[in-house]
């Protein structure tokens, strides 16, 4: 039996936003320093998941994506 492809539809990854970076300039994607703030405080992961894109469309899981290049003819 074949492995999965170790980056198609990967498990959530959860992350502290002191684990994601040192400073707030680092944290500008899960938002404002404030926003990045009440986030600690209130002890919210950021959970990173991976988007697929494919012929100017994005997609959830790669499942999606490879059946739209396949109809695709690609």
């Amino acid at each position: 039996m074949d492995r999965p492809h170790s980056l198609a539809d990967p498990m959530p990854i959860e992350l502290k936003l002191g684990q994601l970076a040192a400073s707030y300039r680092s944290h500008a994607a899960a938002g404002a320093p404030v926003i990045c703030a009440e986030l600690d405080r209130y002890d919210i992961a950021v959970v990173l998941k991976a988007t697929y894109e494919w012929g100017g469309y994005r997609y959830d899981n790669a499942s999606d994506a490879i059946a739209a290049a396949k109809r695709g003819g690609k």
